[in-house]
């Protein structure tokens, strides 16, 4: 028998038992399709119910956040007013704010004019009940108005005075809110989806919305909701419609969501899938004859011509192959020996590459070493020889003043070098830490103008700026860090006399922080490096600009640590460049909040020092002493014991590498000790070898 009559037994023979399996299995597969069907709607009825949960507690935290205002502490009803007036003037869908004693009876309703008479709040609505039982936050069902005889449901919070509830407030919202969330699900259209409360009473309902607010719900689903807070059955709607239906009922405030999915909806995914299934059972047996009997042919060919290719290849003449092989398994064969040709001189070709790799590393390294090299040695001339007046020069020699004037700003501009390195180092292994505070970001960045301002930083050059009052949440010192590096990047490549601008304000959400210079420009390829790390604008031989190349890149990674970013624009060179840092800003309402938190004194503190350099153990203590702090100091772990003990500190502060115990046992014995208080511990460690502490 030929390769072709063998291809169309094999695949009658597997395709046999593939068919009968394939019988049995039909009914399975349509009772499965069903229930994948149900899973998939029960999951949609979680993720909407979840939605409406958020929508809610949406409400509850507003109403929260309001209930805590200053002014209603300090019985201010007029003051409260105010602030309610504008908390409601940003909510589309609450109708009005009040404020009821727990016996129903308001003392304040923005729905109606200071002085005049004000009703009972709903106490058929059992939300007041839960309120003053549980001192907690909760949503009220659908109630009628009494005055504006319409449908709404309230958002309560209690106001808790020595342990009781003093008042109720609360917010009283459309069921419009909720209908417009069922809207945003985009359901399918012949699916219908509704919220009931507690009493079981439409909410919100995407077919006939307004008709059916405070109509109850389907006798199915009523009867549903008795037995289980979730589920499937089969039932219909109000109008009588056959449905099956998946729902489920909040934990949080006891209302339920629903999904009525027309049942033939349902039953026709099932019936889908079965005829699917036989008509691609009848499909592939005819395919399978006819695809045997067409591949049985087509692969003889291009077998036999692989056989004649390899004996050529084995007598080392040149690799001929066809190029128009038809089956995949063959090609893979041809294009394997056409591999094997080639790997000599490919293998070649990658060690070169390999080579010009690892010089081109080499020669980074080198450049990144020199740089270093230059960076370090500038301030550490100009430290030797300050250093050299001071012993030459009397105490208040004007010389031996500019002396420690150098001394000081070197030691500040090598600190920053070192700094910036380590930054990146810390950014880069994913280490670096925010120490976020609120701020108004334009005083920092004023008070950083000022400084340079006062050094002589802008002299040579037009600086101007406009500052405007942002709040942030952010670090600091990272901030400062991030305006740093952007004046001092302008001045590096702006020529004497040319113009630099800061500008800082609020769009939107954001800080929007430019800084504008009139300097070398970049071309299109620079400004796509320009935040990479080690990367510098145009140097000359005497390095005048300075710099590693880190200030940019460090920006950049700090600015999206705050969930910000940076960007560059330039129209080229010599045309100046405009970097913009966007970082995120406060709203309103959390800036207001903030200004009347109480501010807390800074307390003075007891400060022991276990730390065996002289030097850093005397510079620590001088630093703390001049803010105001009792220091006491120990050279090794023995002595920093004896002193802890005989006079407990607030606070230590102990190097890890002493030169008897370490500092880890150290901080073990005093932990170990019952009859002492527990003191905080604070480590010194070297933050890489031959570096200084941290």
């Amino acid at each position: 028998m030929t390769l072709r009559s063998y291809l169309v037994l094999l695949a009658l023979a597997t395709l046999l038992p593939v068919a009968i399996f394939a019988v049995v299995v039909g009914a399975l597969l349509v009772d499965s399709q069903r229930d994948t069907f149900r899973r998939g709607a029960e999951e949609r009825t979680l993720a909407v119910l979840t939605a409406l949960e958020s929508e809610l507690k949406s409400s509850i935290s507003t109403i929260e956040a309001l209930a805590v205002s200053p002014t209603l502490e300090a019985e201010q009803l007029d003051g409260f007013r105010a602030i309610a007036t504008s908390v409601l003037s940003t909510q589309p869908y609450w109708r009005t704010i009040n404020l009821a004693l727990p016996s129903g009876h308001q003392v304040l309703s923005l729905s109606r004019a200071p002085g005049s008479e004000l009703p009972l709040i709903p106490l058929e609505d059992s939300s007041v009940a839960r309120v003053i039982e549980t001192q907690r936050s909760a949503v009220g069902d659908l109630v009628l108005g009494p005055t504006t005889k319409r449908w709404a449901f309230a958002v309560r919070t209690p106001i808790v005075r020595d342990g009781a509830v003093k008042y109720i407030l609360s917010a009283v919202v459309e069921p419009a809110s909720i209908n417009d969330l069922l809207k945003r699900q985009n359901l399918p259209r012949d699916w219908i989806g509704v919220v009931v409360d507690r009493n079981n009473r439409i909410v919100a309902r995407t077919v006939e919305a307004e008709k059916s607010v405070a109509q109850l719900a389907s006798q199915s689903l009523r009867d549903a909701l008795a037995v289980s807070d979730g589920g499937w059955f089969h039932g219909s709607t109000i109008e009588g419609t056959e449905v099956y239906t998946p729902y489920r009922r909040s934990e949080v405030t006891g209302w339920a969501f629903a999904m009525g999915i027309p049942a033939y909806a349902v039953e026709q995914a099932g019936r889908r899938a079965k005829a699917i299934l036989m008509g691609g059972l009848l499909a592939a047996l005819t395919l399978a004859i006819g695809l045997a009997a067409m591949v049985g042919r087509r692969i003889a060919r291009p077998i036999h011509l692989l056989a004649e290719a390899t004996k050529a290849m084995g007598h080392g003449s040149p690799l001929v192959l066809p190029d128009d092989l038809a089956v995949s398994e063959v090609r893979t064969l041809a294009a394997a020996l056409r591999e094997a040709e080639q790997a000599i001189g490919e293998r070649q070709t990658l060690i070169e590459r390999e080579k010009e790799a690892l010089q081109a590393a080499d020669r980074s390294k080198d450049e990144f070493i020199a740089m270093l090299s230059h960076e370090l040695r500038t301030p550490l001339a100009a430290l030797t020889t300050a250093a050299h007046v001071l012993r030459m020069a009397g105490k208040d020699d004007e010389r031996a003043l500019q002396a420690r004037g150098v001394i000081e700003r070197q030691t500040r501009h090598m600190a920053r070098l070192v700094e910036d390195l380590l930054d990146v180092s810390r950014i880069s292994l994913g280490k670096a830490k925010l120490q976020r505070e609120t701020f108004d970001f334009g005083e920092v960045v004023e008070s950083l103008v000022a400084g340079w301002r006062a050094a002589g930083r802008f002299d040579r050059h037009a600086f101007t700026h406009a500052i405007a009052p942002v709040w942030v949440d952010a670090d600091r010192t990272r901030i400062e860090q991030i305006v740093s590096n952007l004046l001092d990047n302008a001045i590096k490549f702006t020529p004497p006399g040319g113009k630099i601008n800061l500008s800082l304000r609020q769009s939107g959400g954001e800080a929007l922080l430019q800084v504008t210079d009139e300097g070398q420009g970049l071309t299109p390829e620079a400004m796509n490096r320009v935040f990479d790390l080690f990367v510098q604008g145009e140097q000359g031989l005497d390095r005048r600009k300075g710099g590693m190349g880190i200030g940019l890149a460090l920006v950049k990674r700090l600015s999206e640590m705050h969930g910000g970013s940076v960007s560059v624009a330039s129209k080229g060179p010599g045309a100046g460049t405009t970097f913009t840092a966007r970082l995120p800003a406060m709203v309103r309402a959390q800036r207001e909040s903030l200004d009347r938190a109480a501010e807390q004194p800074v307390r003075v503190r007891r400060i022991l020092i276990v730390e065996d350099n002289d030097d850093t153990r005397q510079m620590l203590r001088a630093a703390l002493t001049l803010n105001g702090h009792e220091v006491d100091e120990a050279a090794d772990g023995t002595s920093g014991l004896a002193a802890a003990l005989a006079s407990p500190p607030d606070i230590a502060l102990i190097d890890i590498g002493l030169p008897d115990i370490d500092g880890c046992e150290v901080a073990r014995r005093l932990r170990a000790n019952p009859s002492r208080r527990r003191i905080p511990l604070i480590a010194l460690s070297q933050v890489s070898p031959g570096r200084g502490k941290a």
